[in-house]
């Protein structure tokens, strides 16, 4: 069974997200027949990158989000934080460009080790507080998940997956997606946001109990948990 993730770095809910459905996979019976692929969404492509990044909290306040709105997100995703049990230090993250973050992944899935990527850059954001668009920090982040120093120089210096991150994006609009994280199962169950681990295992298993015996029109059935939109913004 497929699962397809469309994910962005600088959404914290997306590296929550990642942690839950990595707990229920634990607990689904089924975890050595399941196909991941990672999906490029870019919440701005706008930000500046190449190590250029701007304080997370200075992104939101100019983005028009109250300092007290601010605290109660903060509020919020340290509890799911704690309760995930990861490290909790978005105040001090950095927002910036995801575009060579995204490439990496997609050069790393050549590789097969782009869930390890994904993993990194997300701690190196959520929990270190780093940019993840400085090149010495992706070119770091590969090598640690066994990519060659020189391949990954020759990507970060091309244009390199940038159809691919666009194609990605597409698809997503293609199928009403416009927040992350959403976890398509079998493209016909879809949890949107960082929901609790126990929803993910029955979404994977309805999904895999239903592959045999669904409806040609079966329709797309969704959950909607805590996410980012494509402005950037995350939900409280």
């Amino acid at each position: 069974m497929k699962v397809e993730v469309w994910t962005d770095i600088m959404c914290p809910y997306c590296y929550i997200g990642k942690k839950h459905y990595e707990k229920a996979l634990a607990r689904f019976d089924h975890a050595d027949e399941i196909e991941l692929e990672w999906k490029a969404y870019q919440l701005n492509p706008d930000l500046p990158g190449n190590g250029h990044g701007i304080p997370v909290s200075e992104y939101l306040t100019n983005m028009g989000m109250s300092e007290e709105s601010l605290k109660q997100m903060y509020k919020g995703i340290e509890q799911l934080a704690n309760e995930a049990g990861v490290k909790f230090n978005l105040p001090n993250a950095v927002a910036a460009s995801t575009r060579d973050a995204h490439r990496l992944i997609k050069l790393a899935a050549q590789k097969g080790t782009d869930n390890i990527v994904v993993t990194l850059l997300g701690k190196a954001y959520f929990e270190d507080g780093l940019d993840y668009s400085d090149p010495d920090l992706l070119i770091s982040i590969g090598k640690d998940a066994g990519l060659d120093e020189a391949e990954i120089r020759q990507m970060l210096a091309s244009d390199d997956f940038l159809y691919e991150i666009k194609q990605d994006m597409q698809e997503a609009a293609n199928l009403g997606f416009d927040t992350v994280p959403t976890f398509l199962m079998d493209r016909r169950q879809a949890i949107i946001g960082s929901e609790p681990v126990d929803l993910f295992v029955k979404v994977l298993n309805k999904a895999y109990n239903n592959r045999k015996n669904r409806l040609e029109k079966e329709e797309l059935s969704i959950t909607k948990g805590q996410s980012c939109s494509a402005d950037g913004m995350c939900e409280i």
